[in-house]
């Protein structure tokens, strides 16, 4: 979608919460669309609604996107030609537009208390007629407003919106939508504390950021109409933006994701925390919704950017899976080379007491480095293969006669040679198959219940090699002792 204007999208988040999947996908989204097209990716923040600004908010937002590998043109921490990035910096522009249309009657005060406003919302559904402004103040005389701004009386300002008017857009995602003004209502633009409402102040943004397309969540599609109507009473109209509204994320059981779903982690940081790849986390949600023509599923950022179409970004809710998250993280995992994989694994690694493994430790965390899907599974998996043998765990029953002579040469073969690497554990399993005369399971799986009390695991021949001949020759005969 190549344009002669160059592409300027944005993310615009409120930091009345953290950084979740929500934001994060609309965020990649946005930065996918405007790098496949040559443009600017800026991040504005939204912060006017101060009473439920949370502390850390805005670093939320800043540090997990650049953990996540979206790189950000303009911010508040990197601002370009078109700032201020922050609303709570331009209140006085706000406040001198919403005049502006006051002064030419494009716009009223608006005196009804919020008790005045509660009963005509009542008296409506008591005539199940859709809630709305009644426009009380719209035909105010002037000497009544003089009056009340006079007194001191709280007042807020509302556009007057177009009768018999439809407003229309070509939506990026779902095609053309419209809705006739007879449905909307009067909206407030500045309250009275003089700070703007959210859809004013998005208008004027995205004016004045030279924003040409709005990629956002389909929640945002009941506020388009009243930002076109707000563009269009401002004069802003000329300058033409695009907008696209993605498909809600699921739960399993189909309900829109939510801060109150304890099923799912809702905040990127959390995944973070958990250590799973970064990389791993946007490759996932660039899938939400986006089906690649190239059907690939594991991408590069730069596959991602050339390959972004937003013709294919479905409308449909999309599911979030868990299941399909952890098998990505897996993948890139898996594909880290040894250092890379260790720099990342030894933070989580700390809570873990060695004993009599500390030699060895590098050993062991490279053993689950195919396995892990997070780096925080690595404590329970050290854990259970290595601090977690339980002899009494092994079914006696399960032992067949064979087995014993398996492990009886087994550990003659042991004692004849030093386990100082994987090569010497190797040839130790392969000669006791040659003269036992026994290969596969039926040889790897008595040493491996017999040295772990498990009947899976890593390779036996690392674990054999991690173990040491001292400690699989005692776990051995122990087992002997019990049930030989």
């Amino acid at each position: 979608m190549k344009s002669n204007k160059k592409i300027r999208t944005r993310y615009a988040p409120s930091p009345t919460g953290y950084f979740h999947v929500g934001g994060a996908r609309t965020a990649l989204f946005n930065y996918l669309f405007a790098k496949h097209n040559d443009g600017d990716f800026i991040v504005r923040i939204e912060d006017t609604d101060i009473k439920r600004n949370v502390e850390d908010g805005i670093k939320s937002q800043l540090t997990n996107l650049a953990w996540l590998g979206i790189k950000i043109d303009e911010s508040i921490e990197n601002p370009g030609k078109y700032g201020p990035y922050i609303q709570t910096a331009k209140l006085e522009r706000y406040k001198e537009l919403a005049f502006k249309l006051l002064k030419e009657k494009k716009a009223y005060y608006c005196f009804c208390s919020p008790a005045d406003l509660q009963k005509a919302r009542q008296q409506a559904l008591e005539h199940n007629q859709t809630p709305k402004y009644n426009r009380h103040c719209l035909n105010l005389s002037q000497s009544e407003i003089e009056k009340n701004l006079a007194s001191g009386k709280p007042y807020v300002i509302r556009l007057k919106m177009p009768d018999n008017h439809t407003f229309k857009w070509n939506d990026l995602i779902r095609g053309e939508i419209s809705v006739p003004s007879s449905s909307l209502t009067d909206p407030v633009i500045l309250k009275s504390n003089f700070y703007p409402m959210y859809n004013f102040a998005v208008v004027v943004d995205d004016y004045d950021m030279d924003i040409t397309h709005v990629i956002r969540g389909e929640e945002h599609i009941s506020n388009t109409p009243y930002q076109i109507a707000i563009k269009e009473a401002l004069g802003f109209d000329k300058k033409d933006i695009q907008y696209g509204h993605l498909s809600v994320i699921v739960n399993k059981d189909g309900k829109k994701l939510s801060k109150r779903d304890s099923s799912l982690r809702q905040f990127i940081q959390d995944y973070k925390d958990m250590g799973f790849y970064p990389h791993a986390i946007t490759n996932f949600l660039a899938l939400l919704g986006w089906s690649p023509k190239s059907h690939k599923e594991i991408m590069t950022m730069d596959e991602m950017i050339k390959d972004f179409d937003i013709t294919h970004v479905s409308k449909a809710p999309t599911f979030f899976d868990m299941v399909k998250m952890c098998w990505v993280s897996n993948k890139y995992i898996a594909n880290l080379d040894d250092q890379a994989y260790l720099r990342m694994i030894k933070p989580f690694a700390k809570e873990i007491n060695w004993k009599d493994f500390a030699a060895k430790s590098q050993d062991i965390l490279l053993l689950f480095k195919k396995q892990i899907t997070y780096c925080q599974e690595i404590t329970s998996l050290v854990k259970e293969h290595f601090y977690d043998y339980q002899i009494e765990k092994i079914d006696k029953k399960s032992f067949q006669n064979s087995w014993w002579k398996i492990l009886d040469v087994f550990c003659d073969e042991l004692k004849k040679q030093k386990l100082v690497s994987y090569d010497v554990a190797k040839e130790i399993i392969n000669q006791t198959g040659k003269i036992a005369k026994c290969k596969g399971p039926n040889l790897f799986m008595p040493i491996r219940l017999a040295i772990t009390s498990k009947n899976h695991g890593p390779e036996l021949f690392k674990i054999l090699f991690i173990l040491g001949n001292e400690l699989v020759l005692e776990r051995i005969a122990n087992l002997k002792k019990i049930y030989g």
